[in-house]
């Protein structure tokens, strides 16, 4: 089989907007919305103000904006990392199931950056959008789930190659220059994830990383700087280096029907500021609250059934779940948030803020909660069975198959706007929410990105 890389360049770089079918440029605009109301909500968050700190410590420049400053800009790549950063401070955007990626944070922060360089108009945003998304869901496809077994993030390492593809079309490549940033790409791909044992930072900058290091290999790409065509599926690429031995791999599925069918429109939104694996207990478990009105003294124990794949990312070790370190700690405890929703009949973003990780109440409960692993059976997806035991014996039970916002249950563009404007009413007056709101619906029109990241000061 001939190298994947070039393939895929040339999608990229002969892709135009007349090519996108109407509900892949529906699907571009609000992932666009999702994506920069959740970073401008992380702007005043810690992890916001360390990450722009940074980015003054490596050096302003005349290129784009980076979220929350004003009256600054950096370069593309700089400001790509702290936009890309801020997408992910909260864990609340959204997620391809079957390839287990983020893709919208590390290519909407890539296109962003980019496209005020070149000066982008909106229809090419659209553009650069649908090429960073597609293409990294396509090469999750590749080997559903590997990275995340050797604790590998498929966001970070499938991100940067991602988003040189959308950042290399707004910049303008050739066909073989993406090819070559795609072989850059094969050197940077990283994304360590054992920030889930102690709720540090370093997962929050995956998607940072992935999009100013897509923006770096599209400009040395862009200056002559060569890579090799078989960056991803070449004897020592991407995937075999980084991947054990015996791994499976069907490169084929990542360029079959390239163009005609949009797997970027199977990713799901998230409702819950968390890990997207424990979506469906969160709601399970709101359901039986809603539906029996039980207090927390009433529960004698919960048994949560967890696919088996995410139960190292959400439930283990058991001792650092039950008692989270930091809020991005708590973003990754299955027990934690299902004793949340329990206590308070929901899960919020307030659960998540300052200190109400500690909550007495909360973690008592959460010592109550155990999980039961379950095989994957199929294609992985966001499911889960939450049974509680009452201290009065009666058994509760239910099974939620897809969590909301996922799959048939996809969110609809006025969820997508709720959404939005929950998420930055505390950040940005209602007059600019409004704009904001209004100019990505009608992106095709806009002339050019920087007018978008002026409204976000």
């Amino acid at each position: 089989m001939s190298p994947i890389g070039p393939v895929l360049a040339k999608w990229a770089a002969g892709l135009r907007f007349e090519n996108l079918p109407a509900p892949v440029v529906a699907d571009c605009k609000y992932r666009l919305l999702d994506t920069l109301g959740i970073a401008i909500a992380a702007i005043p968050l810690p992890i916001g103000v360390s990450i722009r700190k940074a980015a003054h410590a490596l050096g302003t420049g005349s290129e784009a904006t980076a979220l929350g400053e004003s009256g600054v800009k950096f370069s593309a790549a700089t400001a790509a990392l702290v936009n890309g950063t801020l997408a992910h401070a909260m864990d609340f955007d959204d997620t391809h199931n079957e390839s287990v990626m983020h893709p919208s944070a590390p290519t909407v922060a890539a296109v962003l950056a980019a496209g005020e360089a070149a000066g982008s108009s909106g229809r090419e945003m659209i553009v650069g959008i649908a090429i960073g998304n597609e293409l990294g869901c396509r090469l999750g496809l590749a080997t559903p789930g590997a990275f995340h077994g050797v604790g590998l993030h498929p966001t970070s390492v499938l991100g940067t190659p991602a988003a040189a593809a959308a950042a290399g079309r707004l910049f303008g490549l050739t066909p073989e220059q993406i090819a070559c940033a795609f072989g850059v790409t094969a050197s940077q791909g990283s994304g360590v994830l054992e920030a889930y044992a102690d709720g540090t930072w370093s997962k929050t900058f995956h998607p940072g990383w992935a999009a100013h290091a897509g923006i770096i290999a599209a400009r040395l790409a862009q200056n002559g700087f060569t890579g090799p065509a078989t960056a991803f599926d070449g004897r020592y690429g991407l995937f075999r280096a980084l991947l054990p031995a015996d791994t499976k791999f069907d490169f084929d599925t990542t360029i079959r029907d390239l163009g005609k069918e949009w797997v970027t429109l199977q990713t799901a939104y998230k409702l819950y500021p968390c890990a997207h694996s424990i979506h469906a207990f969160i709601e399970g478990a709101a359901r039986l609250k809603a539906t029996h009105k039980f207090a927390n003294a009433d529960i004698a124990s919960v048994t949560l059934t967890v696919p088996e794949g995410f139960i190292g990312q959400i439930a283990e070790p058991r001792a650092a779940k039950l008692a989270p370190r930091t809020s991005t700690h708590a973003r990754a405890s299955l027990f934690y948030a299902v004793a949340a929703t329990l206590t308070d009949g929901a899960l919020t973003n307030a659960h998540y803020e300052g200190d109400a990780y500690k909550r007495a109440d909360i973690l008592g409960l959460a010592q109550r909660i155990v999980h039961v692993p379950a095989k994957i059976d199929g294609a992985i997806k966001f499911d889960g069975t939450v049974e509680i035991a009452l201290a009065d014996g009666r058994k509760l039970s239910t099974y939620v198959e897809e969590a909301d916002g996922t799959g048939s249950r996809m969110l609809s563009p006025a969820r997508v706007v709720a959404k939005f404007r929950d998420t930055v009413k505390d950040v940005l007056p209602t007059a600019k929410i409004d704009r904001l709101v209004a100019t990505v619906e009608t992106l095709e029109a806009l002339p050019n990105a920087r007018a978008l990241m002026e409204m976000t000061a």
